[in-house]
């Protein structure tokens, strides 16, 4: 599938499944950018590519080879507010700007434009602030089956499978114990928060499987458990 179709079919699924909350309730009364707001867009908007910390670690650059890098603690093009609001606009309009970043001028609002534009700056002065900036946008944003199984096939599938059996490609390397089959799981939610979180070692499992806690937000967790259980055969 051609990048820009897949791109577009992402965008448009997601585009639903959570949209920034009103610029009044995150700046006060005169809807003034700010960083709160900021969080929602990106959130929304950006982690899609760029990734939930902003390391370019997004579901469309882990899911497609090539893709150009989106890290934006190593700009390339936008380094002031004003660039930054350029690109978020016109996108791969620009000249200088990869065409698989998508213009985003006629849907944000000035204030939205600008609390993003704003926050990205925070992020590269002060990441560990704008992480937690993040993780509260994070907690706010509803689950979706789309968004997990997009991880799950960009982060998990490597070990556990592209249909959670297992066998993914790490299974030759991984042994005693090799990368479990997702479909014979019966584990809680709260079981399976925890070891994405925490990793196997900690939760007395493989200590192949790595903790996600400071890669994935809340939001990409949650949705991958939903997606998890999907993969479940029925007793």
């Amino acid at each position: 599938m051609p990048t820009q179709l897949f791109l577009s079919i992402i965008l448009l699924a997601l585009s639903g499944v959570a949209t920034a909350g009103g610029s009044i309730d995150a700046c006060g009364t005169e809807a003034k950018p700010c960083l709160e707001y900021g969080a929602q867009v990106f959130q929304s908007r950006c982690a899609l590519c760029h990734g939930s910390d902003g390391m370019g670690e997004g579901i469309l650059p882990l899911s497609l080879k090539n893709y150009p890098s989106t890290n934006l603690m190593d700009p390339v093009h936008a380094k002031d507010a004003r660039a930054i609001e350029q690109v978020i606009s016109y996108g791969g309009g620009l000249p200088e700007v990869s065409i698989e970043m998508p213009p985003w001028g006629d849907e944000l609002t000035a204030t939205q434009l600008k609390s993003v534009s704003k926050f990205i700056l925070f992020m590269r002065d002060d990441l560990e602030s704008a992480l937690d900036y993040l993780k509260v946008a994070g907690e706010k944003l509803a689950p979706s089956m789309k968004i997990g199984r997009a991880v799950f096939q960009g982060r998990c599938s490597l070990c556990h499978g592209k249909y959670g059996l297992g066998d993914g490609k790490m299974s030759r390397i991984i042994k005693n114990p090799p990368p479990f089959n997702l479909t014979l799981s019966g584990a809680p939610d709260s079981y399976l928060s925890d070891i994405i979180h925490k990793g196997g070692g900690k939760m007395g499992r493989s200590p192949r499987m790595p903790p996600f806690g400071g890669d994935l937000s809340e939001n990409e967790i949650k949705s991958i458990i939903l997606y998890i259980k999907t993969l479940r055969v029925s007793p």
